[in-house]
């Protein structure tokens, strides 16, 4: 007797769990993600962080959050009281432009100019050129008190001469960081300086 109620019991156990199993299974979702076999760039920087990679769904790309926040120029905190992420754009400290350089501002006329900012680059070398538009007019390094991963602040003071200047067009200004990896532009954002109309 003691057998068959243990069967009995281990019966209506075993059925109790396989008819629950499928309702266990509808609440859980799997998602299939694969590597993205593409680059995401933005403003000239490229993403790139093996150990948190792009990754693809369904045709659609994800991207760490934070590392968006870093190309985009935002900030993402996450608030621990509220328990929420937060993303601010734009404001204070957190108005970074891209991974390498924030707070940039440009000022001047005629030729003559002056750009401040915030770097962090490898080994605290920058980079800047000044187009017109078809051709490079100038192009230097400028060495910072510190390298990465410190911010520290820079003074460019760009003379263009009057002869140089365009008649009809924009001076652009570039600036960026060359890789350690392939020796490519990395990190490239780009400013107005002037606007030039006869």
């Amino acid at each position: 007797m003691k057998h068959i109620r243990g069967f009995i019991v281990g019966a209506v156990a075993g059925s109790m769990i396989m008819l629950a199993m499928p309702t266990v299974g509808a609440a859980v979702k799997q998602y299939v993600l694969g590597d993205a076999a593409y680059p995401i760039v933005v403003n000239g920087t490229t993403y790139e962080d093996e150990s948190l990679p792009v990754m693809n769904y369904k045709g659609s790309t994800y991207v760490p959050l934070r590392a968006v926040g870093d190309l985009l120029g935002a900030g993402v905190e996450w608030n621990s009281t509220l328990r929420q992420v937060e993303i601010t754009y734009g404001t204070g400290e957190t108005s970074v432009q891209n991974n390498a350089f924030r707070n940039v501002e440009v000022s001047g006329s005629g030729g003559k100019y002056k750009v401040t900012g915030e770097a962090r680059v490898f080994e605290a070398m920058m980079n800047y050129a000044v187009e017109d538009g078809h051709n490079y007019l100038l192009e230097k390094n400028y060495m910072l008190p510190e390298g990465a991963p410190a911010w520290s602040a820079f003074e460019l003071s760009i003379v263009i001469p009057a002869n140089k200047l365009p008649k009809n067009g924009t001076l652009m200004l570039q600036i960026f960081e060359y890789s350690a990896k392939d020796g490519g532009k990395v990190n490239v954002l780009h400013f107005p300086l002037e606007t030039f109309m006869e």
